[in-house]
C-alpha cells in the first residue's frame, strides 16, 4: 500500500462520473469540505489485504497525531502504484482501514471509491505537511497473540515481587518503563523528536532510493558513525578478555539446520532474501557468522573466556510505520561481542562484568539506566535469581521482569534491556547481555576440559555501547535535553566532527592559522581553516552553527605571539590558551578515545554545501 498524506488547511471534492468499478454512493454527498485535515491519498496494492487494516491505521493516526489533525480523510488515489488490487479488493481494504482509524477514535471520513472526482487543497507547507509511506503485508501484519504463561513482575532489591499495576513509590524513569512494556501504554509522539533537528545538522537521513529503514550519512555523519565504531571495539579491547576480532558475510542459508533453528527462536523481524529457489536470512546480528568461524577452532579450556568481536551490519524487517533514524531502522550496526565461558559460573561473573561496564558507558550522557529482564521462563528465573538480585543490590533499584511462554525450547536464559529516556519522557533501550545456553550445541561449538572430554561453552551476548545508531542517538538526546534545561548543547570533543575551528581575521593571518592547524593535525586533531574573505561575526555564527568543539579567531593580537582566545562550547565561554597548554587540554579531554581524520576538506572555502547544511 502506498499513502500519499497532506496536512491540509482546507480540502474539498466534488463527485463527477462514475467508472465501473464505482462503489454505491448511498447516502454520501455529491461534493464536501473539511478545515485542518490529514487527507491520506491512498493506493492499495495486489499483496494488499484487510489484515493490514491496523498497521495502516497505527501509521495514518500517527501522523495525525505529529501534525494535530482534527480529522482524516481517506482518498483512494491510483495513480501511487502500477501494481493496483482489484477495486473490489482494494474497496475492502479501504473500508478495513476506515473501521480500524474509527476504532482508535479518529474522526474519519472515507471518500468514495471508483469516481472521477474533482478535488481543491490547500496544503499547509510544514516539514511534515507532506509525508509518504510505502507500506507491506509483511510488515503489518497483526503480531501473534502473546502465548499462555507470558507475564510482567516488579523485582525489588529486598526480593518482593510486585504487579506491574504496583506503581506507587517507584522512580519516574522505571515508571515510565513499566507503562510501554507491561501495561502498554506508550505515549503518542505529537511532535518532530528534537534529536531529528540534529540527524539534519550531521548529514545523517533515510535513503530513499533505497527500503524504508535504510539510512545515509554525509561526511559529518560518516565521521561520528566511524569514531563511534572505533570506540566500541575499544570499549571490548579493555576488558581484559582474550578478543579475536572477526568479519564476515551478512546473509545466511535457511537450509542449514543451525541457521534455520536459531532464526526460528529469534522470532519475528526476520530480513529474507529469496534467490534461485534458496531462501536466505540477512543476520540480525553477528551470531551466525561468528559461531560459523568458532565452530572449527580448537579450543581449550585454558584458552576460556575468550571473546569474539565484530561490528556487524544488521537487520531487522521492523514496520514501516514505526522506523525511527537511528533508533529503530532495517540496517543497523551492532558492535557484537559474545564471551564464551565454561560453565555457568563462570558466566555469571562475566555478566556481572558486562553489566557494569554497560552502565558505565552511558553515564557520561547522564543516562542510569532502568533495567527490562527478560526471561525464558519460570525455570530461568528460579535458577538466575539470585544472580539477578545481585544486580538490583548493587544499584539499589527495581527492575522489571518479563517472563516469555513456557514450553519454548530458547536458545537463552536472561536477556536484559538497559533503558533510557528520552525528552519526551519514552523508554528507548540501548544496551543489552545475554545468556545463551543452547547456541553452543546447535552450532557445534566445543572446548576440551581439564580431563580430555569434549563441552559446550556457555556464550554471553552483549552488545555494550548499543548499536551504532543508538549510541549516537544516545548522545543527541543527551545534547537536546540539555539544551532543553537551559545548558549549552554540545557532543563529546572526541566525538564532534570539527574539533578545533581557526578563524582568519585577514588573509595576512593565513599562516598563522595553517601552521597552527598543521601542529594540532599532527597530534591527531581534527582541525578546519575559515579561510573565506567573510566577516569575522559570520565566520564566529557558521561555527556556532555547526558545534565546533572549539573555535579560536586569529587577528593581528595573536600573529604578534599573543595567547589564543579559545571559545570552548562545552563550558560555553571563552578561555586563553598558549598552543602549548591547547594540545593539553585537547589531549587531556579526548585521552582513550579514538581519533579519526576530518571526512571533508580541512579549509571551509573547498567545503560544498552538505544538504544538511
Amino acid at each position: 500500500m502506498r499513502l500519499l498524506l497532506l496536512h491540509a488547511d482546507r480540502f474539498s471534492y466534488e463527485i463527477r462520473e462514475p467508472t465501473k468499478a464505482a462503489e454505491d454512493l448511498g447516502e454520501s454527498p455529491k461534493s464536501i469540505g473539511f478545515a485542518e485535515v490529514l487527507v491520506s491519498f491512498t493506493s492499495v496494492e495486489e499483496s494488499d489485504s484487510a489484515a493490514m487494516a491496523d498497521g495502516v491505521a497505527r501509521e495514518i493516526a500517527n501522523v495525525a497525531a505529529q501534525v494535530r489533525a482534527e480529522r482524516v480523510v481517506l482518498y483512494p488515489y491510483a495513480h501511487l502504484s502500477s501494481e493496483l488490487a482489484a477495486p473490489k479488493a482494494a474497496v475492502e481494504v479501504l473500508r478495513a482501514v476506515g473501521d480500524a482509524l474509527t476504532r482508535r477514535g479518529v474522526d474519519v471520513h472515507r471518500a468514495p471509491f471508483g469516481w472521477y472526482k474533482a478535488f481543491e487543497i490547500r496544503c499547509k507547507g510544514h516539514p511534515l505537511s507532506e509525508l509518504s509511506r510505502e507500506l507491506h503485508p509483511e510488515a503489518l501484519a497483526p503480531p501473534a497473540p502473546p502465548g499462555e504463561g507470558e507475564r510482567y513482575v516488579i523485582l525489588l532489591p529486598d526480593g518482593q515481587e510486585r504487579s506491574p499495576e504496583q506503581l506507587d513509590g517507584l522512580p519516574d524513569a522505571f515508571r515510565a518503563m513499566v507503562e510501554k512494556e507491561a501495561l502498554k501504554r506508550d505515549l503518542p509522539s505529537r511532535e518532530e523528536p528534537g534529536y531529528l533537528r540534529l540527524c539534519r545538522k550531521f548529514g545523517i537521513a533515510w535513503e530513499e532510493m533505497s527500503d524504508i529503514g535504510h539510512m545515509a550519512y554525509e561526511p559529518k555523519g560518516t565521521l561520528l558513525f566511524d569514531l563511534v565504531s572505533d570506540y566500541s571495539t575499544q570499549v571490548v579491547q579493555s576488558l581484559g578478555l582474550s578478543l579475536f576480532l572477526m568479519r564476515g558475510t551478512n546473509m545466511f542459508n535457511l537450509k542449514e539446520d543451525a541457521v534455520r533453528e536459531h532464526a526460528e527462536l529469534f522470532g519475528d523481524r526476520l530480513y529474507k532474501v529469496e534467490h534461485e529457489n534458496r531462501s536466505f536470512v540477512m543476520r540480525y546480528a553477528a551470531c551466525h557468522q561468528q559461531f560459523a568461524i568458532m565452530r572449527r577452532w580448537n579450543i581449550s579450556y585454558r584458552h576460556l573466556p575468550l571473546g569474539a568481536f565484530e561490528v556487524a551490519d544488521s537487520y531487522r524487517l521492523e514496520q514501516s510505520g514505526e522506523t525511527s533514524l537511528l533508533f529503530r531502522v532495517r540496517r543497523l550496526n551492532m558492535p557484537d561481542l559474545h564471551v564464551l565461558c565454561r560453565d555457568l559460573r563462570e558466566a555469571n561473573e562475566w555478566f556481572g562484568r558486562l553489566h557494569r561496564r554497560i552502565l558505565e558507558e552511558a553515564l557520561p550522557y547522564g543516562v542510569d539506566y532502568e533495567m527490562l529482564i527478560n526471561l525464558s521462563g519460570a525455570n530461568a528465573y528460579a535458577q538466575n535469581r539470585e544472580l539477578i538480585l545481585g544486580l538490583l543490590r548493587e544499584r539499589n533499584r527495581p527492575a522489571l521482569l518479563h517472563f516469555y511462554p513456557e514450553g519454548r525450547n530458547y536458545y537463552w536464559t536472561v536477556n536484559i534491556e538497559y533503558v533510557m529516556l528520552d525528552e519526551g519522557r519514552r523508554p528507548r533501550e540501548i544496551g543489552t547481555v545475554q545468556i545463551d545456553t543452547g547456541n553452543a550445541e546447535r552450532f557445534g561449538i566445543e572446548y576440551v576440559d581439564e580431563q580430555g572430554g569434549r563441552k559446550h561453552p556457555i556464550i554471553l551476548h552483549t552488545a555494550i555501547i548499543g548499536s551504532v545508531e543508538r549510541y549516537l542517538y544516545m548522545a543527541f538526546e543527551a545534547a537536546v535535553q540539555a539544551e532543553a534545561q537551559g545548558r549549552k548543547a554540545a557532543l563529546p570533543l572526541w566525538l564532534v566532527p570539527e574539533q578545533v575551528r581557526l578563524l582568519t581575521v585577514g588573509s595576512e593571518h593565513l599562516p598563522l592559522a595553517s601552521a597552527l592547524a598543521d601542529l594540532l593535525e599532527a597530534n591527531g586533531f581534527r582541525v578546519g581553516v575559515d579561510d573565506r574573505n567573510e566577516s569575522v561575526p559570520k565566520k564566529v555564527r557558521e561555527a556556532q552553527q555547526d558545534w565546533v568543539g572549539m573555535m579560536i579567531v586569529l587577528g593581528d593580537r595573536e600573529l604578534k605571539g599573543g595567547p589564543l582566545r579559545v571559545y570552548d562550547r562545552s563550558v560555553d565561554r571563552e578561555v586563553e590558551h598558549r598552543p602549548e597548554s591547547l594540545l593539553a587540554e585537547l589531549s587531556k579531554r579526548t585521552e582513550g578515545f579514538p581519533k579519526r581524520s576530518l571526512s571533508f576538506p580541512r579549509e571551509v572555502s573547498r567545503r560544498v554545501v552538505f544538504a544538511s547544511s
